[in-house]
C-alpha cells in the first residue's frame, strides 16, 4: 500500500502531528514586480499551514543546502521535461544575502557554489554531484527563465545536517549518507535518486521533495520547494478502562514466549515499551531509501499522484535488522483520588489521557526506518491490577496479547504514527502462573491505534482487541482524540462519500501470526446492535460474549446456524443482528489521502480478508461486531434463583418437592429434568433439597429427579423452587464494541 503525504505550504515539512506553530521566513519575497528573469529559490513566506517551517529555521533543519534537478520543455508522455537546466545543482544558504545578486531573492544561492562550499550550518564540505562527461555541467551558472517553453520541473534533496557521499562511495559510515545523483527522463518513475543511511538517526535529517511544476505564467517568481522527512516517527502508548481496578508495573515481551503453560511466563520482559516481529519476519536497522515518481508526463496529469513522490525501502545487503522496536518506558501519570494505599501512578484512564512511551522532548515518537512493505507486530505484556476501593487488593495478569495486520504497520517516510493499547475487560493473559488455570482476566482488551497524522486526509486510527484472534477496526479520519465512530465522517475534497468501518481479524494463537481470509464464511463475520432494556447499551466485549453463549431465548435453528437468530443473553442483553456489513471487500476504499488500499504486504486483497460495515446506514448505538466459530453444540442450564413475589414468579420456571420423592438408583441426566439432593437428619427423616447443577449424560444416582414444566409459573408459593433457563453453546467468538454516533 503506498501511502503518500501531500501538502499545500510552503517549504519544509516538518514530521509532526499536531503543531500549530508558524514561522516566518527572515526575508520578504519579491513582489512581481520586483522580481527579475533569473531562477531564484525560496523558502516562502506566504501564510502556512501546521507543521510547515520556513525561512532560517527551514534552512537549519536542511542543513543550509539541498539539491536540485531542473528541466524546461514540453513534457513527453511518462517523462518530465526534457532539457536539463540545473544538474543537480547545490543551493546553498547565506543569512542576510536576499537580493545581492540576482539570483538570490530569499538568502538561497546556487550561482559557484562548488565542490567545498562550507556548510553554514553544519561547518560540513560537499563535494557536488555532477558527474562527468559531455553535456555535464562543470560548473554552477547563473539561470534565466525562457518563455518559448511552456514550463519547468523542478526536484530536490537535502541531506540536512548529515554530511553527504557521493554515489561514487562504497560504503556508508557513521554520520553520512551516501546519496546518488538525480536521474532524468522517465527513469523517474522507477528511480530517481538514491539515499543510504546506517540509522534511523541519519535518515531523520534528510529530505526529499516532489515535482514541482512551474508553469509560464508563474516565471519570474522565486521557485518554492516543499521538503519531505525521509524517515518515519512512531510512538506507542496505553490507558486502561478496568472498573474498580487501576494499572500499574506494565512490563513489556521483547519476543513471542508462545509459552504452554503460563509458569514459562514473565521471561524475557523490559520496562521498555516494545513491539516485536514473529516468524522471520524482521525490522530493517538502516536502509536504502530509492525516490521515484510513478505517475508523471501529461497523460498522467488527471491521477491523484501526479508528480508526486514515491519511496522503497531495502535492507543495506549485511546491514543491522532487528525484530524488536523499542519506545522507553511508561510516563504514568493517573491515580484515583485517595484510593491507592500505595501512593504510585498509574495508567491514563481515558483515551485522550493516555500514558506515553518514551521522551516528551519530540512528543514522544521515536525515528524509525521506514518500513514500505509491513508485517504484523505484535504486542505482549504482564501487568497488575490494583483494586481502588482502598483495600490494596492486587491481581498480576501474565502474557496478554494484542497483534497489529501488515496493513496498518505500513510505515512510510514523513509520517507519524501512533498505537495506542486499551485495557478493558477481556483479554487472553493468564492471572494465574499454575498450568491448569484458564486463559482470561475475565475481562480485559487492548485497542491499538494508529493516528496523528501531519495531513488531515491522512489521519487513520485502528482498534485492535486482545484476544485470540484479534480484531482490527478502521475509520479514515477517525483520531485519538474521539473513542466513537461517526456516521458524518465524509472523504474526498467534495465530502460527499461516508468514510465507511473496516475490519480485518488476525489469528495469533501460533507462532506466525495469520490474517484470517474467511470472514465471508458462513457465520463467521457478524455485526449487532446491542441492546438492554429496550434502549442503547454500551456493553462490554465480555458481556457481549456471554449473550452469544448463554442465551436465554430458544435457539430455532440447527446448532451451526445457530446465530440466525438474535440472542438474547442471561445478562439481558438483546443482540440483533444487521445486515449493513459485506464480508466480500477486496479493497480499503477510503485509505490515507483518499486513495484504496488494494494489497496486503504486497499482495492483493481477497474477499473474505477485510469486512465493511456501512456504518451510514447504521443508526446511532453501540454494536459488537463478532467473529465467530459456530458452535456444534448446545444445552439448557438451569439456574435457581430467589424471588418472593407474584410478578417475580411470573418470569421463571416453578417446580415443588414435598419430602415423600425417592432418590434414582440408576440412570443419566435427561434433558428438561432437574435434579437435587435430599438432605436427611440422623434418623433418616427429610430436611429440606439442595439443587445439584447437571449436565445431560451425568450420572444422577442418589439424586431426585423432578421435569421442568412447560410454561412458567403465575404466581409464587413459598417453598417452592424457581428456575431461570438459558441455552449454553460450545462457540468461541471474539467481539469487538463499536459506538456509532
Amino acid at each position: 500500500m503506498k501511502k503518500k503525504l501531500f501538502f499545500a505550504a510552503m517549504a519544509i515539512v516538518a514530521l509532526a502531528s499536531c503543531s500549530s506553530d508558524e514561522i516566518i521566513g527572515d526575508s520578504p519575497s519579491p513582489t512581481p514586480e520586483k522580481a527579475s528573469n533569473a531562477i531564484v529559490f525560496t523558502s516562502g513566506t506566504k501564510a502556512i499551514t501546521r507543521a510547515d517551517i520556513y525561512g532560517a529555521t527551514a534552512a537549519e533543519m536542511l542543513g543550509g543546502m539541498f539539491v536540485v534537478e531542473g528541466t524546461k520543455g514540453t513534457e513527453a508522455a511518462d517523462a518530465p521535461s526534457s532539457t536539463v537546466v540545473f544538474d543537480n545543482y547545490l543551493v546553498g544558504y547565506d543569512y542576510n544575502t536576499a537580493g545581492k545578486t540576482e539570483s538570490n531573492s530569499n538568502n538561497w544561492e546556487y550561482v559557484g557554489k562548488e565542490s567545498g562550499i562550507t556548510n553554514r550550518m553544519t561547518s560540513g564540505t560537499w563535494t557536488a554531484l555532477h558527474g562527468t562527461g559531455t553535456n555535464i555541467a562543470k560548473v554552477q551558472s547563473i539561470k534565466y527563465w525562457d518563455y518559448s517553453v511552456p514550463q519547468y520541473d523542478f526536484i530536490a534533496w537535502s541531506t540536512g545536517k548529515r554530511e553527504a557521499v557521493t554515489g561514487s562511495d562504497n560504503a556508508v559510515s557513521g554520520s553520512k549518507v551516501k546519496v546518488t545523483r538525480i536521474n532524468t527522463g522517465n527513469t523517474l518513475a522507477s528511480d530517481g535518486f538514491k539515499m543510504t543511511a546506517l540509522s534511523a538517526a541519519d535518515l531523520m535529517e534528510c529530505y526529499y521533495t516532489d515535482i514541482n511544476t512551474v508553469p509560464k505564467a508563474s516565471y519570474g517568481q522565486p521557485v518554492t520547494l516543499k521538503f519531505k522527512n525521509m524517515a518515519a516517527k512512531v510512538r506507542v502508548a496505553l490507558y486502561e478502562t478496568v472498573p474498580g481496578y487501576s494499572i500499574k508495573d506494565v512490563n513489556f515481551y521483547t519476543s513471542d514466549a508462545n509459552p504452554t503453560a503460563p509458569t514459562d511466563l514473565g521471561s524475557g520482559t523490559t520496562g521498555a515499551a516494545t513491539l516485536f516481529t514473529m516468524g522471520s519476519d524482521v525490522l530493517p536497522q538502516s536502509g536504502e531509501v530509492t525516490v521515484f515518481y510513478p505517475h508523471i508526463g501529461t497523460g498522467n496529469n488527471t491521477k491523484q499522484d501526479y508528480n508526486k513522490a514515491s519511496v522503497t525501502v531495502n535492507s543495506i545487503s549485511g546491514g543491522a535488522t532487528s525484530t524488536t522496536q523499542a519506545f522507553g518506558t511508561l510516563n504514568y501519570t493517573g491515580r484515583e483520588t485517595n484510593y491507592e494505599v500505595d501512593n504510585q501512578i498509574y495508567l491514563g484512564r481515558t483515551l485522550p489521557n493516555a500514558t506515553f512511551a518514551g521522551a516528551a522532548g519530540d512528543n514522544y515518537y521515536t525515528a524509525v526506518i521506514p518500513n514500505t512493505n509491513g508485517m504484523p507486530l505484535t504486542l505482549r505484556v504482564d501487568y497488575t491490577l490494583v483494586a481502588t476501593d482502598g483495600s490494596g487488593e492486587e491481581i498480576k495478569i501474565y502474557g496478554a496479547k494484542a497483534v497489529v495486520p501488515a496493513t496498518y504497520t505500513v510505515w512510510q517516510p514523513n509520517y507519524a504514527y501512533t498505537y495506542i493499547f486499551k485495557i478493558s475487560d477481556n483479554t487472553n493473559g493468564w492471572t494465574s502462573q499454575t498450568a491448569t488455570d484458564p486463559k482470561g482476566l475475565f475481562p480485559i482488551t487492548f485497542d491499538a491505534v494508529v493516528a496523528d497524522f501531519v495531513d488531515a486526509n491522512a489521519e487513520q486510527t485502528t482498534i485492535t482487541t486482545v484476544a485470540t484472534p484479534s480484531i482490527t477496526t478502521y475509520q479514515q479520519g477517525h483520531t485519538k482524540a474521539n473513542n466513537e465512530y461517526s456516521k458524518s465522517q465524509k472523504a474526498g475534497a467534495d465530502q460527499t462519500n461516508v468514510k465507511d468501518v473496516y475490519v480485518q481479524v488476525m489469528d495469533n494463537s501460533g507462532a506466525t501470526p495469520t490474517l484470517k481470509a474467511d470472514l465471508n464464511g458462513t457465520d463467521k463475520s457478524l455485526l449487532y446492535l446491542i441492546e438492554k432494556n429496550n434502549a442503547d447499551y454500551v456493553a462490554s466485549e465480555a458481556e457481549v460474549m456471554d449473550a452469544l453463549q448463554n442465551r436465554t431465548n430458544t435457539p430455532t435453528g440447527t446448532a451451526k446456524a445457530y446465530d440466525d437468530d438474535d440472542p438474547v443473553g442471561r445478562n439481558g442483553i438483546t443482540l440483533t443482528k444487521n445486515s449493513n456489513i459485506s464480508n466480500t471487500e477486496t479493497q480499503i476504499v477510503n485509505g490515507v489521502d483518499d486513495q484504496p488500499i488494494t494489497e496486503i504486504a504486497g499482495v492483493a486483497i481477497s474477499a473474505g480478508q477485510v469486512a465493511k460495515i456501512d456504518i451510514d446506514q447504521l443508526a446511532t448505538g453501540t454494536y459488537a461486531y463478532v467473529y465467530s466459530t459456530p458452535p456444534t453444540s448446545e444445552e439448557k442450564i438451569y439456574n435457581v434463583v430467589s424471588i418472593s413475589t407474584d410478578a417475580e414468579a411470573g418470569n421463571y420456571y416453578e417446580v415443588a418437592l414435598d419430602g415423600t420423592e425417592t432418590p434414582l438408583a440408576s440412570g443419566t441426566a435427561a434433558a428438561g429434568y432437574v435434579y437435587f439432593f435430599k438432605n436427611v437428619d440422623e434418623t433418616g427423616a427429610f430436611v429440606s433439597y439442595t439443587f445439584k447443577q447437571t449436565k445431560v449424560g451425568d450420572s444422577v444416582v442418589g439424586l431426585v429427579g423432578v421435569a421442568i414444566p412447560g410454561s412458567k409459573a403465575s404466581t409464587y408459593t413459598a417453598g417452592h423452587f424457581y428456575f431461570d433457563v438459558y441455552y449454553q453453546n460450545n462457540g468461541t467468538y471474539a467481539v469487538k464494541v463499536i459506538k456509532v454516533v
